[in-house]
């Protein structure tokens, strides 16, 4: 072995060299150990996450418990990193023990967007897609997910139908689309479609929750999305133009709502649990008589009918207030909810787990709705290329149902009658009137505690999936899902004397009714970025489905006892109806996306739809869209320009359809009739084998932009919509069906008609850049669009029917050159106040000028316009009267954050839209003995008062109470929707106690409305999700004010 000659080297020229490379050498390899945890903002551990030695391959990832240990250099800089996180950056400086908090990072959470199968980001979408911003909403608790997203997006008009707990609204993407269909949006949950329609059109045809309820009178819809509580919900993203819903096809015309639940993430097991007590309260209530002035308008009905007085009412002065029907229907009522969830995973395995409990009575007596629910997400990777996973929910709801929205429903019934008459008798029973009076009114209280309606509904949906990757740009991807529904229905009437108000008979009527719906996809997606300039994807699917519905009604009644109502034991003849059917639908789907350098983007899609619906020759339906955009910021020449930022501009076109028609409408179906040959069959209806989808087209152009260094952003879209060939059952003459006589044939599906919805979209977010201490964002959403029927079948005009006062009424007319369902009858000039007023007027519905009080126009009646100008007065002089549409509809969130207080305030409301108030045409109407009115009826017009506000007192069938622009009112309004003050404790101070987050909160929903209608409330909606019946109010259920207090914990 060679020695080296160390004295050779200290005494050489290299003898320096040789030090200064030894000294650089042991500098370079200097290095530290560094130890830390990493958490989120409230102390909860983050495993999986990237610590990365800047400028190296060097790197670690945080254990389960968000621990880490790494070895770097003296001098090296950490990059912390983790999906939905700030990336952050910490010098090591010598340090060993660096502990490090990641800040959540909202601009990357909403950097990508589920569309149709698929997601996309945002920047690079070029369809219309509104997203909810739920994470403003997870402090905001609500019952049902189609109430929470009111207001909060531009294009979506939400208006509750009623405020019965558990009830239905409608939702209307950018217009109404159809005539006689539903025009509810179609809801994606976890992958499985869910139809918005309440009445259940397309399949069985029959609310779940009608059951006779008044006798096919007043609202009957239940909410379809009851079964789901809002606070599972991770993300809310709503299709509104073709172009993005045309991969839905045949289900896409009303527009998408893509709901996906809470999955868990990758960090330690977190364990939540959510509760809150509420107390519901009437907002107001009708100014209607007390009893002194009810007993004066009797005494003085009876001087002009001829009547004999009643002595009790002969000194009203002596009198009291009476019964407050009002006071004695509405009450306060309390609302409960206990939610508990648990959620965590790794980088194999995730899960969410809940549970819930709510229940709420109504503020209308007799009223309330119940929902246990649990939900199960899990998710897995088996290996690095096969991912498997569920999604599964289980709920059970009851619905106590009241009759409302009709003239024998509660709330009318308690308007209209008869404060003289007491709530109880002495001894405890039910009262009644004591007057055999062809217009006495039943006990309200005792119809609503009396008369049992229940719903119960049990519901399993969700979906199974695993997803496999072929390879590195291409997955498969195989979904099993399903909405599995059991309905349990019991109403029973008993019998009942209340005063001179009795019911001889019980009946009991009973359904059962069982809906299964299963779905398989299978879908294909190659995805691949060329040269960092291109990106493709590329979608192919395959979709089956297939909805089967079965039930039972039987009814029995005059038994023995009220005590025990069972099918079988009572003395009435036993009624049996049973039905059943299925529906499928076999769909092809394609899709293709290219992006050009992160400047230009186009989409297309196809979709083929195979319906049962049809007869052969129109059972495929197709659907094709075409998008595109370009982010005009990312062009060189915009680089020195900075005043706007984030400009994207893009649009859109497309074609979805509509099936939304009962079975084998194209064909002729058969009835069983009774011969005395036996069981014969009958025609039921006319066949129409031509009869084809029913299609939407729409053009979108959309701009996005941002100022103010991003702070303010905003979206203006304009879009016009044509919908055709509407599936409709043509109303033909008696003379071709039969009419209502044996052995009449229904009238034939067709296609008919076009109708045009045009408008503008705009939304509006600001955030501040916020400092440690406060926050403030703010989210601005205005919507408005005009509608107009262009085309219908020849001169066809259609008509929106209502039942008041116990006959049907055109309320609504649709006609060639106007929006659908405007409001029809008779223009108001005036009132006969002189004789002059009736010289040369013309002939009011054949009733001769004399002064009497049955069949004749007098001083004091209502004198109606000749519209026409053929010198009289009659059914051909009906004409517009208001318009339900509103001008626009608006939305306004605003979200502040200081320390450790959070205030929410969020306003929403509509301008421009009419209301045809019926409750005001039976409280004004002057014509019924022992009927409440309002107190401005007594300024009546007579001899003495002929400058009064309100027609004479005329009995019975005056035309003074016809349908007419006496009764259209101003339906705009302005609502503080909600209000909401929440606290969470220091960390430190709860950590102790082994929880994470502890928030305490206080809300008030529904604080106050600014409007001029004089009913309950102006928010009417559409009456039974009817397109042709909306804002009317027939004794609408009136939507309460809301008062909570409520705990959030996180262990």
């Amino acid at each position: 072995m060679q020695k080296i000659n160390l004295k050779n080297i200290y005494g050489s020229r290299y003898y320096y060299t040789f030090l200064l490379f030894c000294l650089v050498g042991q500098l370079a390899f200097a290095q530290t150990q560094v130890k830390g945890v990493v958490t989120d903002e409230n102390g909860m551990a983050l495993p999986g996450v990237n610590i990365l030695e800047k400028g190296t391959s060097n790197g670690v990832y945080t254990d389960f418990d968000g621990n880490y240990v790494i070895t770097v250099k003296d001098n090296a800089t950490l990059v912390f990193s983790y999906l939905g996180f700030v990336t952050q950056e910490t010098a090591v400086s010598g340090r060993v023990s660096i502990n490090v908090t990641l800040v959540e990072s909202l601009e990357s959470l909403d950097e990508v967007v589920v569309i149709g199968y698929g997601s996309q980001l945002k920047e690079d979408l070029s369809g219309s897609v509104s997203t909810i911003d739920t994470e403003a909403l997870n402090n905001l608790p609500q019952v049902s997910v189609d109430q929470l997203m009111q207001g909060r997006a531009s294009g979506v008009s939400i208006t509750q139908n009623s405020g019965q707990p558990g009830s239905a609204v409608s939702v209307r993407i950018r217009g109404v689309n159809t005539i006689s269909g539903s025009a509810e949006p179609l809801y994606i949950i976890d992958g499985v479609p869910i139809s918005g329609d309440s009445n259940n059109i397309s399949t069985s045809g029959r609310s779940i929750a009608d059951n006779d309820l008044g006798q096919g009178d007043g609202a009957t819809g239940v909410s379809p999305l009851a079964a789901l509580n809002p606070s599972d919900i991770e993300s809310i993203n709503i299709l509104k133009d073709a172009s993005a819903t045309a991969i839905y096809g045949s289900r896409g015309a009303n527009g998408v709502v893509i709901i996906t639940t809470k999955s868990g993430k990758n960090k330690k097991g977190t364990l939540r649990y959510n509760t809150y007590l509420a107390i519901q309260r009437p907002t107001n209530f009708y100014e209607v008589m007390d009893l002194s002035q009810y007993a004066r308008l009797q005494n003085e009905m009876a001087e002009i009918y001829g009547l004999n007085p009643q002595i009790e009412f002969l000194n009203p002065s002596l009198l009291g207030p009476g019964t407050n029907w009002q006071q004695e229907i509405f009450d306060d009522a309390v609302m409960q909810s206990h939610e508990v969830s648990f959620s965590g995973g790794n980088e194999d395995v995730n899960y969410f787990l809940s549970a819930g409990y709510l229940d709420q009575d109504g503020t209308v007596i007799g009223s309330g709705f119940d929902r246990i629910n649990v939900r199960a997400n899990v998710g897995a990777n088996i290996t690095d290329k096969i991912k498997v996973g569920a999604n599964l929910t289980a709920s059970r709801t009851n619905d106590k149902l009241t009759l409302n929205n009709a003239t024998n429903g509660i709330i009318y019934l308690s308007l209209l009658n008869n404060p003289a008459t007491a709530v109880y008798n002495p001894d405890g029973s039910f009262a009644g009137p004591d007057l055999d009076d062809d217009f006495k009114f039943e006990n309200p209280i005792a119809r609503a505690l009396s008369l049992s309606n229940r719903l119960e509904r049990n519901r399993f949906f969700g979906n199974i999936f695993a997803e496999l990757k072929l390879g590195k740009n291409l997955t498969y991807r195989t979904e099993f899902g399903g909405d599995f529904g059991n309905n349990v229905s019991d109403r029973f009437q008993p019998t009942f004397s209340y005063g001179e108000i009795t019911g001889g008979e019980s009946a009991l009527s009973v359904r059962r009714e069982n809906n299964d719906f299963w779905i398989l996809k299978n879908i294909l997606t190659f995805q691949k970025k060329f040269n960092n300039k291109h990106d493709v994807t590329v979608m192919l699917g395959q979709e089956a489905q297939e909805s089967k519905w079965q039930g039972v009604i039987a009814s029995d009644g005059e038994f023995v006892s009220n005590d025990v109502p069972i099918l079988g034991t009572g003395n009435a003849i036993d009624n049996t109806d049973q039905y059943k059917g299925s529906t499928a639908l076999s769909s092809y789907f394609g899709r293709a996306i290219y992006s050009f350098d992160n400047k230009y983007n186009i989409t297309a899609s196809i979709r083929a739809d195979g319906s049962s619906k049809f007869a052969e020759g129109n059972k495929w339906g197709y659907f094709p869209s075409v998008s595109a955009s370009w982010r005009l910021s990312n062009e060189n020449f915009m680089d020195d320009f900075d005043a706007i930022q984030n400009i994207k501009i893009y649009g859109g076109y497309g074609e979805v359809g509509n099936q939304a028609i009962p079975n084998f409408a194209y064909g002729a179906r058969l009835n069983t009739v009774s011969t005395g040959l036996g069981t014969g069959f009958e025609f039921a209806n006319f066949a129409n084998e031509d009869l084809k989808w029913e299609s939407s087209t729409q053009t979108n152009l959309g701009l996005d932009f941002s100022v103010f260094d991003s702070r303010l952003s905003a979206t203006v879209e304009v879009y016009n919509k044509v919908s055709k060939d509407f599936l409709y059952q043509l109303a033909v003459t008696d003379f071709i069906t039969g009419g209502n006589s044996p052995g009449a044939i229904a009238a034939p599906w067709v296609n008919l008609g076009e109708m045009v919805n045009k408008g503008i979209d705009v939304t509006l977010n600001y955030k501040t850049k916020g400092s440690q201490d406060f926050s403030w964002n703010s989210s601005l959403t205005f919507s408005h669009y005009k509608n107009e029927v262009k085309e219908l079948l020849g001169d066809l005009t259609i008509f929106g029917e209502m039942t008041m006062n116990t006959s049907n009424q055109n309320v609504t007319i649709t006609q060639v050159g106007q929006p659908i369902g405007l409001f029809y009858g008779y223009k108001v000039e005036g009132i006969f106040r002189t004789l002059d007023d009736i010289n040369g007027a013309p002939v009011q519905f054949g009733r001769p000028f004399e002064d009497a009080l049955f069949s004749t126009t007098w001083l004091g009646d209502i004198k109606f316009k000749d519209i026409n100008g053929d010198g009289v007065v009659n059914t051909d002089d009906r004409t517009v009267i208001g318009n339900p549409h509103p001008d626009f509809t608006f939305g306004f969130q605003n979200s502040f954050n200081y320390k450790n207080f959070d205030l929410s305030i969020f306003m929403q409301g509509s301008y421009g839209n009419d209301v045809f108030n019926a409750v005001n045409r039976s409280l004004t109407a002057g014509n019924q003995t022992y009927t409440n009115q309002l107190p401005s009826v007594l300024d009546y017009w007579s001899v003495d008062n002929p400058n009064a506000s309100n027609p004479r007192l005329a009995r019975n069938d005056t035309p003074n109470i016809n349908i007419s622009d006496r009764y259209i009112e101003d339906g705009s309004y302005l609502r503080i929707q909600n209000v909401t003050l929440g606290y969470t404790l220091p960390s430190d101070a709860t950590s102790t106690f082994g929880i994470n987050r502890l928030r305490v909160y206080g809300m008030i929903q529904n604080l106050y409305t600014f409007t001029k209608y004089s009913g309950y409330d102006p928010e009417i909606g559409v009456y039974n999700q009817n397109a042709l019946l909306m804002g009317v109010d027939n004794g609408r259920y009136p939507t309460p004010r809301i008062f909570t207090l409520g705990l959030n914990v996180e262990f």
